[in-house]
């Protein structure tokens, strides 16, 4: 195996890829990164730690000669990363089972793995696939994916929810069971069924990673266990968490008895200073209180330790039932209205009670709606 590259073209290829091999695996070629060189298809890099799988290619090579090696990905991604803007040159000496790599006058030589033992990503006997412009995948995980559990008994709230209709929509959901990010895409009629899937997190970050700001097509395809996102240059499979998502259409109240209209970036500014407002032996979760009374809100966060902040929310439009006392975690707040504030100037935010949940929208798109769950306070 023998081949010449820019430093930039594959220093690229591996920080996309070296990060689905194992760190922490008992079985060492699972913290290896799989190099194949080959004269049509060009550099193609390979890692996974069985949970996750990463496979990219470029043809911006020059192939002396086709072979395939393995070498530790952790360590290859940051010397690849450290080396000088320039051509390198990779020859597999096989004999001494060394990698050597030439840049300018210098050179060194990697210690490689067995390359037999290297597993095969599991991509064959794929069922369902649905193809999603890249822009709107990416748009609506950013959208939903920050709305999942960090941690739950129930695993299925750790990750996001892929809900493919008859007819082409398909709906991107996440939830914590305290707040749900629900996004739709109309995607064009495709011959599919309906199916349905749940990706963990690190996968979600892992596809951001490569998605672009492009009508340009991503294809999606499931078996009982997998999923891959494929595009030409591009793959990722990972395992599917198991378990029955619940039936999230459940929670989206139907009726309301108040809604308001309020500039996204007055409330984002009064949320943030808020947010400074320490917890304490009372209140273990930093919480405001949203107070709806005659035709103004007031917003409140209270500390035992640090002092109190209460600001009246100005420019606001209130339809409805105007007695309102309802407490929000600072965060989940926020993090909503940061969504919102990079596409429109107001939301709409409509409420059924102090302890109903709340749904927080764009007054001109029906794609996207947040469902807070208001916490119980004393006061």
């Amino acid at each position: 195996m023998k081949f010449n590259i820019e430093k930039r073209e594959i220093s690229t290829l591996t920080a996309l890829v070296h990060r689905a091999a194992s760190n922490k695996s008992t079985i060492p070629v699972l913290s290896g990164l799989h190099i194949s060189i080959d004269p049509e298809t060009g550099l193609t890099m390979t890692a996974t730690d069985m949970e996750i799988g990463i496979k990219a290619s470029t043809t911006n090579v020059d192939v002396v000669e086709a072979g395939s090696v393995l070498v530790n990905a952790a360590y290859f991604a940051d010397f690849i990363r450290l080396l000088p803007d320039t051509i390198i040159s990779f020859e597999l000496n096989k004999e001494a089972s060394k990698l050597n790599i030439s840049y300018g006058r210098s050179s060194s030589k990697l210690n490689i793995y067995l390359e037999s033992e290297y597993p095969d990503l599991p991509i064959s006997k794929m069922e369902h696939k649905v193809t999603i412009p890249q822009d709107i995948l990416k748009e609506g995980l950013r959208k939903t994916s920050f709305a999942a559990a960090a941690n739950h008994f129930r695993q299925v709230f750790t990750g996001v929810l892929f809900d493919q209709m008859p007819g082409g929509v398909m709906k991107i959901v996440a939830s914590d069971t305290h707040r749900l990010a629900y996004y739709t895409c109309a995607l064009e009629k495709q011959d599919i069924e309906s199916f349905k899937f749940v990706i963990p997190i690190r996968t979600v970050n892992e596809i951001m990673r490569f998605l672009e700001d492009s009508p340009e097509p991503i294809n999606i395809a499931t078996s009982e266990n997998n999923v891959i996102f494929y595009k030409e240059d591009v793959l990722l499979l990972s395992r599917l968490i198991e378990g029955q998502y619940p039936n999230y259409e459940s929670v989206i109240p139907a009726n309301f008895t108040t809604e308001i209209n309020v500039k996204t970036k007055i409330l984002a500014s009064s949320l943030g200073r808020a947010k400074t407002m320490p917890t304490d032996d009372k209140f273990q979760i930093q919480h405001v209180q949203f107070i709806l009374q005659q035709q103004e809100a007031i917003l409140n966060s209270y500390s035992e330790s640090m002092g109190e902040i209460s600001e009246v929310i100005e420019d606001i439009e209130i339809q409805g039932e105007t007695d309102l006392k309802i407490a929000f975690n600072t965060n989940y707040f926020l993090d909503a209205i940061k969504i919102f504030e990079s596409e429109c100037d107001s939301v709409i935010i409509k409420f059924s009670g102090a302890l109903s949940p709340a749904l927080i929208k764009n007054p001109e798109k029906e794609n996207y709606l947040y469902i807070l769950v208001p916490m119980r306070t004393n006061n």
